[in-house]
């Protein structure tokens, strides 16, 4: 069954824990401006890449690993995304930085709320 309904609609295909972050491959990753619409869906345990500590999500987009935030701005840990369910936001690159994806239907973690 193929779930790819429109350009904005990603599914991790691989994980990859890099000791720092883990980053999500996902489908659809290429030709992505920004304020686009960005739906994310994570089809891979991050239990089958960490075994420590959580550790901040980064997503390849057009290339470059990119970061994955909440609503707030802050990091999304590995421990914070549950398996099948779709989280809505946009990519969003800005002219002076660098660029990232927010998401603004995830779950709120104070203990990783610090600056």
């Amino acid at each position: 069954m193929n779930c790819i309904c429109s350009p904005s609609f990603h599914k991790s295909t691989a994980l990859t824990n890099s000791g720092t972050e883990v980053n999500i491959t996902v489908t659809n990753s290429t030709n992505i401006s920004s304020l686009d619409c960005f739906e994310l869906v994570l089809c891979n345990c991050p239990d089958s890449v960490v075994t420590g500590a959580p550790l901040p999500y980064t997503v390849t987009v057009n290339g470059t690993a990119v970061a994955l935030l909440n609503k707030y701005s802050l990091p999304i840990y590995t421990n914070r995304l549950k398996l099948r369910k779709r989280y809505y936001g946009a990519y969003v690159a800005p002219t002076t930085g660098d660029p990232y994806i927010i998401l603004w239907n995830t779950p709120d973690c104070a203990k990783y709320a610090v600056a």
